[in-house]
């Protein structure tokens, strides 16, 4: 959020409001207000993906954040402090940099522009080389790590304290009441009352109107933690008094009380809380302060506070609610919809038509490519739950199916017979996903032809057979738990191991799998070679889309050093042996890019510095083992006590 709002300014003040419209287009949008939903969607989005990448590699990264900073005194001086000071937060701004570059000149500058022209914008370039934008993607990902870091550091933000678990608690409970009174405030008061409350920032729709609902939900959320923590004993008491009015007071509320006391207290709070929230807002309505909304903001935000209050003392109270939501099969159906979705869609898009995706944008009242290929993957995720139903109610007998026709030659026992042993359910639910997806592609193309549904090539088949496998396989590896690790390697190491038996370390370079495949590489390196020659070679791309600065010039040479970084880059990868010789190479290639590309604004140049020297430094971890081992971490200097 923090890096989100800052990045967001940043765009706003340097590239103006048509920077933000860049992020408006990728959902049909039109307004800056619109960009800003888009972009702070897309900073939690992002800041969800960077705490899953920091979580398995802030190890990695702060060891070679220790390596680097005894390089040299001048190193020791700069990086030494910081590290004592808040070495998570070092580390993760470290990290949080790298990940605004791949975010800036990966997602933005190349993904986007595809996303833009699927929903009919024009864009001018490709990559998109908006540098506000892709400079605010950088100040947001440095500002996210950093606080990232120095929070999971700072002992107030500790999970466990009290105000911490309040405010959480209180935000949980109001993005769930904020969801629900809204709802209620569309279904009793209609379209046109949600769409009045969209005029607090300058727009008459239903989506700003649910904006501006949920906004107002979070900051009364937080308040309502505040006045809560001050009122819950007294209000506790009034609760038990009144338990004790009656048989049938007793009755209701007694056991509730024994089960979820606080549960109880809060709901009843919030829903006062909310009746005084929504007579404040038909008050403040009257007098023209705030829109309208009537009774249907009255109820919808008795609603909101009852939501609110039972969702904060589920959370304090820590019940479990596990078993409200989807179960296993279901979940597993949900995941495997998804993938198939992706693939089946892409497979449409590149052999079917555009034209679907049109058509099925038009079914939910909307245009553009994009618009449609969300209710594709409505649609994907709607016959993913009914794949679970049918699978759930025929899964014996297709079993059954598949053994016996297992046994009749000799190809099919051995095709299919170790495919059963390894991962029955797999191979069940990837047959029966196939013919899953083989009925909906008939019966699409069949509806096609009868004209109920409008024509559509015969490769749709094919299309809703790939869904339908990749479905089933999904769904039968997600049940079964299956490793879906890289295929680098085996998974000997996985053996169980007795009680009390002692684990035998394996370097990781011995390991099997992706892990090992990078240890035996410079990964590191080779990744950022990559990504600098894609920095800079995004400028002269973009001079070269421009009429008054195509053809032959310098720019055409900046293509090609950002061609060869990457080339390098790839190489260092493939032949590992030559790490140094590429790594020579990668500088002096991302120095030259200063002729023709600027260097890639000089970011491009010194992220191709920075991975040419990894290059450089890196070993081969079996060569020499023991000698680099026993000096690792001596970096203070020589008798003085290891501090890292």
């Amino acid at each position: 959020m923090v890096g989100g709002l800052l990045g967001g300014a940043l765009i706003q003040l340097t590239g103006g409001a048509e920077a933000m419209l860049l992020f408006a287009w990728l959902i049909d949008g039109s307004t800056v207000a619109t960009g800003w939903v888009v972009w702070m969607g897309l900073a939690l989005v992002f800041g969800a993906g960077f705490a899953i990448f920091m979580s398995r590699g802030v190890n990695k990264f702060t060891n070679t954040i220790i390596m680097i900073s005894r390089k040299s005194e001048t190193t020791q001086k700069i990086l030494v402090p910081l590290l004592h000071r808040s070495a998570l937060g070092l580390t993760a701004g470290s990290m949080g940099l790298l990940y605004g570059q791949i975010l800036g000149f990966g997602f933005f500058a190349w993904l986007v522009p595809i996303i833009h022209a699927m929903n009919g914008h024009p864009v001018e370039m490709f990559p998109l080389a908006n540098f506000p934008v892709i400079v605010g993607y950088i100040v947001y990902a440095q500002v996210l790590g950093t606080v990232y870091g120095m929070l999971l550091e700072a002992e107030w933000y500790e999970l466990g304290s009290g105000d911490g678990t309040e405010q959480s608690a209180a935000l949980v409970g109001a993005v769930g009441g904020g969801l629900v009174g809204s709802g209620v405030l569309y279904l009793v008061g209609g379209a046109q009352t949600v769409a009045t409350l969209g005029t607090l920032v300058g727009s008459r729709s239903v989506p700003h109107g649910v904006l501006v609902f949920m906004l107002a939900a979070l900051l009364f959320g937080v308040a309502f933690s505040w006045v809560l923590s001050r009122t819950i004993n007294d209000f506790t008491t009034t609760v038990i008094m009144f338990s004790r009015r009656s048989e049938t007071t007793q009755k209701i509320l007694v056991p509730l009380l024994t089960r979820a006391a606080l549960t109880v207290t809060a709901g009843s709070m919030g829903l006062v809380y909310g009746l005084v929230l929504g007579v404040a807002a038909v008050a403040l309505g009257t007098v023209g302060v705030v829109p309208q909304t009537g009774l249907a903001g009255l109820l919808a935000f008795a609603v909101y506070g009852n939501v609110l209050g039972n969702g904060y003392g589920l959370m304090m109270e820590k019940v479990d609610l596990s078993g409200l939501g989807p179960s296993e099969e279901y979940r597993a159906g949900l995941t495997g919809s998804v993938g198939a979705g992706l693939l089946s869609g892409l497979f449409i898009l590149t052999f079917v038509g555009l034209s679907v995706f049109s058509r099925l944008a038009e079914l939910v009242g909307q245009d553009g490519i994009f618009t449609g290929f969300l209710v594709w993957m409505g649609v994907s995720a709607v016959l993913g739950l009914a794949f679970v139903a049918y699978v759930s109610r025929t899964i014996n007998d297709f079993t059954t199916t598949v053994i016996m026709f297992s046994r009749r030659s000799e190809t099919t026992q051995a095709i299919l017979v170790p495919l059963i042993t390894r991962a029955a359910l797999t191979v069940t639910a990837g047959s029966m996903g196939l013919v899953y997806g083989l009925a909906l592609g008939v019966l699409a193309y069949g509806g096609a032809l009868a004209g109920l549904i409008p024509p559509v090539s015969p490769l749709i088949v094919l299309a809703f057979v790939i869904f339908g496998q990749v479905l089933g396989t999904t769904y039968g590896l997600v049940l079964e738990d299956a490793d879906l690790s890289l295929p680098f390697g085996s998974d000997d190491e996985s053996e169980s191991v007795a009680e009390g038996e002692k684990v035998e370390y394996v370097p990781p370079h011995e390991r099997p799998g992706f892990a090992g495949w990078r240890a035996r590489r410079p990964f590191a390196g080779g990744v950022m070679l990559i990504l600098a020659g894609m920095i800079i070679a995004a400028i002269p791309i973009r001079l070269q889309t421009i009429p008054a600065t195509s053809g032959p010039s310098k720019a055409a040479l900046g293509i090609v050093f950002g061609a060869m970084v990457i080339a390098c880059g790839a190489f260092a990868l493939v032949k590992p042996n030559l790490s140094t010789l590429i790594g020579v190479t990668g500088i002096a290639m991302s120095i030259l890019s200063l002729i023709g590309a600027f260097g890639g604004l000089v970011i491009g140049m010194l992220v191709g510095i920075v991975g040419g020297n990894l290059c450089i430094a890196w070993q081969d971890p079996t060569v020499d083992e023991e000698s680099s081992s026993e000096s690792r971490f001596n970096w203070i200097s020589e008798g003085e006590r290891q501090q890292w």
